[in-house]
């Protein structure tokens, strides 16, 4: 029999509900921290629902069936949601703090969600605001507020979320390997972090990758990180076989410490080369662009340390 976890949490609806409150502080040390500082039950004109919902790991599903599994791979440690009414207009807004186990998971599925194309809100790290939903990341929390089609709202639904976002604490900043990824040429908001199955490869986990201004689609960048220079270099020999009926297979001796390059008839050019333990691969580029962006990267690498990398799911 499966069991379904779901905390109902009750407050009265008084004060401000930020961390100043002794109650809430009392209620902060027994409870996941994104509820006790994160929730306030007054904002301006909302007032939070007496009722908050909590969901771990296990029981995610009941609450996003269909997408569960997508959050758990970047690391989702737990949820919590409540409801906000409006004094003036009665606008109902669903409010959604998610925590991760580290930042770069928050980061990765609020770029995994948000529209690169949606309006830019001073939320977090960063947001972004749609017709009827704000979205934004900070620290390991990724945030939603929802109102129903239509709702509108827009500047009190950020007043909502800056006060959600005061609860959270210091907003911390981009993770450090977006900065591997040249500046020129990259489709904006296009960095993300991918945690398992990098380009349909079991093995490519924790990885990260950039989208460039191509002819016709956007060609792509990855860093895949690896345990040691060995690992990287069997993953990449892995690659190269799973390429197989690429045409063109050719081995490179440089950037980095050498791979190959072939000509996928779905994916285009293929440059893939190991810079000690990560491996920096190029999709989709021209042959004559390829070299010059994988060598920058490599460069960048060269400059930055070695992290460990995780367990796939485990930001």
């Amino acid at each position: 029999m499966r069991w379904l976890a779901v905390v109902l949490i009750t407050w009265p609806l008084a004060g401000s509900g930020l961390a100043g409150d002794p109650g809430q502080r009392t209620l902060g040390r027994t409870i996941p921290y994104s509820v006790g500082r994160a929730l306030p039950d007054r904002a301006g004109e909302w007032a939070r629902a007496a009722q908050i919902q909590m969901f771990n790991p296990g029981d995610l599903w009941e609450y996003i069936d269909g997408a569960a599994e997508q959050y758990l791979s970047y690391g989702f440690q737990d949820l919590a949601t409540t409801r906000y009414t409006s004094d003036q207009t009665r606008t109902v807004v669903v409010a959604e703090v998610y925590r991760m186990a580290e930042s770069r998971g928050a980061f990765g599925i609020y770029r995994q969600e948000a529209n690169p194309k949606a309006r830019p809100v001073a939320l977090g790290v960063e947001g972004r605001a749609s017709s009827n939903t704000i979205r934004f990341w900070l620290a390991e929390f990724y945030v939603k507020l929802t109102t129903p089609p239509g709702g509108g709202r827009q500047r009190e639904l950020e007043a909502l979320g800056a006060a959600i976002a005061k609860g959270l604490g210091a907003p911390g900043t981009m993770p450090a390997e977006v900065a591997w990824f040249p500046a020129a040429g990259q489709v904006p908001d296009s960095a993300k972090f991918i945690p398992t199955d990098a380009l349909g490869q079991a093995s490519f986990a924790n990885a990260f990758e950039a989208k460039y201004e191509s002819p016709g689609e956007p060609s792509t960048a990855f860093v895949v990180p690896f345990d040691s220079d060995a690992a990287a270099a069997a993953a990449l020999a892995r690659y190269e076989t799973f390429l197989a009926r690429a045409k063109g297979r050719t081995k490179v001796t440089a950037p980095g410490d050498g791979g190959f390059s072939a000509t996928d008839s779905f994916q285009g050019f293929i440059l893939a080369v190991r810079a000690g333990s990560r491996l920096v691969i190029s999709v989709g580029a021209s042959s004559e662009r390829a070299p010059s962006l994988v060598a920058e990267i490599v460069a960048r690498l060269s400059k930055a340390p070695a992290a460990q990398p995780r367990k796939a799911g485990v930001p």
